[in-house]
């Protein structure tokens, strides 16, 4: 790169130098808008350096050839006719001239050039460093030349063809530059004019710009966008002594970084915005679509009057240019509307869509969202709206729809919102605004329902609430299987105000429901209901502070709206507001299900009331005849004290070998079915290791062999390892427990040997083993453990058989285990077909 001003002293001529004189004609050139593009000749008033590309594949300028110099100066001293004196034969030059050589930084001090290899350097943009270094290569490359010569002429050619290859391969591994997402290329990329040890920043910056994989394939990674600012934003500070030294290829190439669109560049804005100011000062003129986009960047970092203003001075220059025109007059609507100046957007959007340009009229929905905040610009809104899909005709999309209602709906518009769908829907056939009883297409539960289902699905839950009131104050009932889809998308957005808007329409719901019940029981017995009766207290509202006046859904609760509420408090832990809603639950008069039953003892079991939780299960069960399932089983394993409980007490062990028999022999007679795989994992495996803390291993050896006829289940060998090792997870990973995995691995695998050697003296083949066998083998090995865990292994099988009967008797299993009874096998199977399959 040429230095930035170049001043010559002639002491004995007033001659010039071509060179020279083009660099003195732009040591001052005119300061420009930084957003603003002229239709003047902007490009010949700057230096080369500043001057736009004029193709879209962008190489580094070639440095003034050291040649062509010497020539030069050989010409100057010589007496030589130059180019420019050529021309004028009867003037004779001076065979005497000194020349001087200066360099002029951006704060206009001049400093004079000590030699020709120094004014060469600056002229070539190249710093003194950086030119040796090449020379040192070059000289290294006619050394290996000369080298691989001498081994050729010695009898060496193998060796030396071998050694060329491999010099020819490393040259055509050198830099090629880079591309850019349009095709674009990028030279050699660094900024010189930095030096010593203060400017580690630039020397960052430079090997970041050096790098081979930044933007490979001309796609920018996200390590590409974080770095480029971080190495950037680190020497913007050093840059800023001597913004001339940046190339303008470099400003064009972070650009093309910074700007990337994409998720993986959040602060893109920010970082254009920056960008922008830095080229502003470095006197960089920003092309057409950076003009824009900096503005963009202006407006969103909140200088937004001043983007306006830059987009309205950069209307002769971009709004008049083909390749500008759109994308200028799209912006102006866009920034317009957000602020609030809806005449201006308006025009801007008639200037595009009166064009003769190529123009979407989709445009108009950012004034139809600006309008439709004001009641006074209401109407007019809806009239954008309908200009708008007129001129779209049947290229209007369902998204566009989306995009107008929730326009509408989030201005509390929701007569013109559905309105909007109705027209989607049946293709403005249907009018409804200003009506006072909706059309039967329109007020059913189908129709309610799709819009209320489209709404929930793209995330707008509180234009579906203000949906619900607006619908309920025309006398429409919306179902509860929309709102409580309503209410389960709040709580999973695990916002505290979702949690809270689901909370209240839920108790509004259960209101809906005790008020029904209580009619239907006062015109039951012929009384007529003066007042809502009140069992539980919840006349008062969820928050005693909220205004009476406010919408009170009529939708009446289910199953599922209780079951959302428990599930919700059980995970929070809000025991009391649990008790609050299963009291609720029971003056509901809907049928129990297992799965409120199953939150509650959960919550019982939480909260250290393991006897509660069990005298409900009872109750439940006996009295009101829920049905428990496998989720069931799993609390009521969980309220023994060996699952709850760090340290054992031996009398709560005696209890709970006693309470988990009968939960087990409750689990073998219950009527229920694996509904999931997690319940066929964790079930087995819950039961097992309860039986193993509470040293039931009699019991343990039972549920085994039940399982295996009822469940289908065979140990996986993960499980058996756990059981040996006394840990209920492999994957903590603490000294003790790293220890005792390795110590239950090597015992499983001493016990599957000898299984397998036990099934070779039998004359089996081990190697071709049945899913059935293999599943035998692992629960023997299973039954070996647990007798091992009992210091039992050497007893002889009459022996434990009493203790196994009795176990089987208190287990409600003696016909299953023992009996091998076909019919009590499939009366209480509990899976359909067998699922599960041995693990090797």
């Amino acid at each position: 790169m040429p230095p930035r001003a170049l001043t010559l002293d002639v002491t004995k001529t007033s001659y010039v130098c071509h060179s020279c004189l083009s660099n003195l004609q732009a040591l001052h050139p005119n300061p420009q808008l930084w957003l603003t593009r002229h239709a003047s000749n902007l490009a010949r008033r700057l230096p080369p350096r500043l001057q736009p590309a004029a193709r879209r594949t962008r190489g580094a300028q070639a440095p003034l050839s050291k040649q062509k110099l010497q020539q030069t100066l050989a010409q100057l001293q010589g007496g030589l006719p130059s180019p420019e004196t050529s021309s004028r034969p009867d003037e004779k030059p001076n065979q005497d001239i000194t020349i001087n050589y200066f360099n002029q930084d951006i704060n206009g001090h001049r400093q004079q050039l000590r030699n020709d290899e120094e004014f060469s350097a600056m002229s070539g943009g190249l710093d003194i460093d950086v030119e040796s270094a090449i020379n040192r290569l070059e000289e290294q490359m006619v050394n290996t030349v000369e080298m691989l010569k001498r081994m050729e002429r010695g009898g060496m050619q193998d060796k030396a063809e071998k050694l060329r290859g491999r010099f020819k391969r490393s040259l055509r591994l050198q830099y090629k530059g880079k591309t850019g997402p349009e095709d674009e290329e990028y030279g050699l990329l660094r900024i010189p004019g930095f030096s010593g040890p203060k400017q580690r920043t630039i020397a960052s910056l430079n090997k970041f710009l050096s790098r081979e994989s930044v933007v490979k394939d001309g796609i920018p990674k996200h390590k590409d966008l974080a770095e480029c600012w971080k190495f950037y934003s680190a020497a913007r500070k050093t840059l800023s002594s001597a913004w001339g030294n940046v190339p303008r290829e470099v400003w064009d190439f972070m650009w093309m970084i910074l700007s990337w669109e994409g998720v993986e560049n959040p602060n893109r804005m920010r970082h254009i915005y920056v960008l922008a100011k830095d080229m502003s000062a470095a006197g960089v003129a920003l092309r057409g679509s950076q003009q824009l986009l900096a503005i963009e960047a202006m407006f969103i970092e909140g200088w937004q009057k001043e983007a306006i203003e830059s987009w309205r001075k950069a209307v002769v220059t971009l709004g008049s240019k083909p390749d500008t025109f759109r994308s200028y007059w799209e912006l102006g609507v866009r920034m317009c509307s957000i602020h609030g100046d809806t005449e201006r957007a308006q025009r801007a959007a008639d200037t595009l869509l009166k064009s003769a340009r190529e123009s979407d009229a989709r445009i108009l929905i950012p004034i139809v969202r600006a309008l439709s905040i004001k009641e006074a610009t209401l109407e007019q809104a809806w009239e954008t709206y309908q200009n708008m899909r007129s001129l779209l005709g049947e290229t209007m999309t369902i998204e566009d729809y989306d995009e107008v209602i929730g326009s509408f709906l989030g201005s509390n518009c929701v007569e013109y919102a559905l309105q909007a769908f109705v027209d989607m829907m049946f293709s403005g056939a249907i009018n409804v605004r200003g009506k006072t009883r909706l059309p039967i297409a329109v007020s059913n539960q189908f129709f309610v329902g799709k819009w209320l289902k489209r709404l929930i699905g793209a995330g707008d839950l509180d234009g579906a609430y203000k949906v619900v009131a607006y619908l309920q104050g025309k006398g429409i009932a919306v179902s509860p299987i929309q709102l409580n889809g309503l209410i389960g998308a709040w709580i999973r957005s695990d916002s505290a105000e979702g949690l809270e808007k689901a909370e209240s329409l839920a108790w509004d719901m259960i209101r809906s429901r005790l008020a029904y019940v209580d009619m239907r029981q006062r015109a039951g017995s012929m009384e007529r209901p003066a007042t809502l009766f009140d069992p539980i207290g919840l006349t008062a509202r969820v928050n005693p502070n909220e205004d009476e006046s406010e919408f009170r859904c009529a939708t009446r609760a289910t199953a599922e709206t209780f079951s959302l509420l428990a599930e919700n408090y059980c995970t929070r832990g809000l025991h009391d507001r649990l008790g609050k809603l299963w009291k609720a639950f029971r003056h509901s008069e809907i049928g129990t299900t297992s799965f409120l039953l199953n939150q509650v003892l959960r919550s019982y079991t939480e909260n250290g009331q393991a006897n509660e939780a069990v005298a409900l299960y009872q109750s439940m069960t006996q009295d009101h005849n829920v049905r428990p399932d496998a989720h069931t089983f799993l609390a009521l394993f969980n309220t023994l004290s060996v699952n709850r409980l760090i340290q054992r007490d031996a009398e709560l062990s005696e209890r709970d070998i006693i309470d988990g028999r009968r939960f087990f022999k409750d689990m073998v007679r219950s009527k229920w079915m694996f509904d999931s795989p997690d319940d066929f994992i964790y079930l087995p495996r819950t039961i097992l290791f309860t039986k193993l803390k509470a040293g039931d291993y009699s019991g343990m050896i039972i549920a085994a062999r039940a399982m295996k006829l009822l469940f289908d289940f065979a140990p996986p060998e993960s499980l058996l390892i756990e059981l040996a090792a006394g840990t209920a997870t492999l994957r903590v990973k603490t000294r003790r427990n790293v220890t005792r995995v390795m110590e239950g691995s090597k015992l499983i695998g001493g016990l599957i040997r000898q299984a397998r050697e036990e099934l070779l003296r039998e004359g089996y083949d081990v190697n071709n083993m049945t899913v059935e066998q293999k599943a035998a083998e692992l629960h023997q090995v299973l039954e070996k453990l647990i007798l091992i865990k009992a210091k039992a292994e050497h007893l002889r099988p009459e022996v434990m058989r009493p203790a196994l009967v009795e176990a089987a008797d208190h287990m409600g299993v003696h016909d299953i285990v023992f009996g091998q009874d076909a019919r009590q096998i499939a009366e209480h199977r509990k899976v359909i077909r067998p699922t599960m399959i041995a693990e090797e």
